[in-house]
């Protein structure tokens, strides 16, 4: 029955933060902090019920450290405050596996970091070539960035090549330890690298071009962030102070992420461990 509850929590309180988040760009603030009281409330009758209080101890200590890790990038202005606790409330929603849902090697919250690392990437990936193939000027822009890392893209790859291959080499000389899942690990590893490599300048233009730009002060509305700030949405308060100031300002715009955050926990609950792709 809990297993039933919190999985129903966590579709509908992450699938409005992604419909919100998709259609708007933002999701309001009380949405994370409702599943997070929600997870809190709903095991702590449980604990009370079963008399087992790692049930809600497990949910605070794991939703700390995953609101740790999400305050840290937050703070490293690489997310919106938004998605630092959006990451808080999953850790607190399920800090262990389901009733019913697929063992993971790794132990649970471990499983959902990586899962939601690789999702993260995938999605991004996705994301900016879409950007990209809505707005073809920054191809060309792209190119140009490529041309004028030339020099120093092609010495990363050869480097990728030379170690990989080299190292492939070197345990083929160690019978004991080599095998071919090992061996194609390290064939196909620099190709993998390449397109990481070339993905990140990619999103380095796609970013540069397309995820600011100037609007005036008299447009500005809550939610928006300024591009100098981390990313928090600007509040009554902050735009009047604008407006005051200039009649123009430059903002920022990220990529609409909420949706991870729903795919990850489907993904680990009824899938597992995505390691094993790799593995």
């Amino acid at each position: 029955m809990l297993s039933v509850i919190l999985l129903t929590i966590g579709i509908i309180g992450f699938g409005l933060g992604a419909y919100w988040d998709l259609k708007t760009t933002e999701f309001p603030d009380w949405l994370p902090y409702s599943i997070i009281i929600l997870s809190l409330g709903v095991r702590g009758v449980f604990s009370f019920i079963t008399g087992d209080w790692m049930i809600l101890a497990s949910s605070i200590f794991i939703g700390l450290a995953f609101l740790g890790i999400g305050l840290l990038m937050y703070f490293a202005r690489q997310w919106g405050d938004g998605d630092a606790w959006l990451l808080g409330a999953m850790g607190f929603l399920l800090p262990e596996q389901l009733e019913f849902g697929v063992a993971t090697a790794l132990p649970f919250p471990l499983a959902m970091l990586f899962n939601f690392l690789l999702v993260s990437l995938v999605y991004l990936i996705s994301y900016s070539v879409y950007l990209g193939l809505r707005h073809r000027s920054v191809n060309g822009k792209y190119l140009q960035h490529l041309k004028a890392q030339k020099i120093k893209l092609i010495a990363m790859v050869a480097f990728f090549f030379a170690f990989s291959w080299s190292f492939a080499f070197f345990m083929t000389t160690l019978p004991s330890v080599a095998n071919p899942v090992s061996m194609n690990q390290f064939v196909f590893l620099p190709f993998l690298l390449t397109f990481v490599l070339l993905f990140s300048y990619y999103a380095k233009v796609v970013e540069k071009h397309l995820f600011k730009k100037k609007v005036r002060t008299s447009e500005l509305r809550e939610g928006d962030v300024a591009l100098d700030g981390k990313w928090k949405g600007l509040s009554k308060k902050d735009i009047a102070a604008l407006r005051k100031r200039s009649k123009h300002v430059w903002i920022k715009e990220g990529v609409r992420f909420a949706p991870v955050f729903v795919i990850t926990i489907v993904i680990t609950v009824f899938w597992g461990d995505l390691i094993f792709l790799f593995v």
